[in-house]
């Protein structure tokens, strides 16, 4: 054997005793990570209750326009629960009811400070902002999954349960 190949098995050597050692000192058991709810919705829970009534505000089909009412309405500190929130991931942005919806909850004496944050967040979203689509990427959805997934800056995709008075 001549240098080039003691060299190379050195660094090999080198190299599987680092990847030996790190992975010895960081054996460590895996903790399982839980979906507990956070402060808002445990405080939601809370006032649940103690009686108060919930309303059906919401039913939600992308998971952009979700993350964005859930920090509106932790930034604004008003409690909501979100059911079937994983479920809209079966179909994205189509809006078939009680199939890929996701309802979001508040407590009634909170409806009309949620109300003005929806109504803000609509408002500002910029839905004619982002109309240019690549052409071969819609094509391509289309082919592989039967629909095109749309962009969620297009496209409201929030059904908005307003009381009457």
């Amino acid at each position: 054997m001549n240098f080039s190949g003691f060299f190379i098995f050195g660094i090999i050597f080198v190299f599987i005793y680092f990847i030996i050692t790190y992975l010895r000192e960081n054996k460590k058991p895996m903790e399982k990570e839980t979906s507990d709810y956070n402060e808002i919705e445990n405080m939601f829970f809370e006032k649940i209750r103690e009686g108060k009534p919930a309303y059906k505000l919401l039913r939600i089909y992308t998971s952009f326009d979700l993350m964005m009412i859930k920090s509106f309405f932790i930034s604004e500190n008003i409690p909501y629960y979100i059911e079937f929130g994983h479920l809209m991931k079966v179909f994205p942005f189509i809006q078939c009811v009680n199939y890929n919806n996701t309802n979001v909850y508040i407590l009634e004496e909170n409806y009309y400070d949620a109300i003005i944050v929806i109504n803000d967040y609509i408002k500002y979203k910029n839905l004619n902002e982002y109309k240019i689509k690549n052409v071969f990427w819609g094509a391509f959805e289309y082919l592989l999954m039967s629909y095109v997934v749309i962009s969620p800056q297009k496209h409201l995709s929030i059904d908005v349960n307003y009381k009457k008075e």
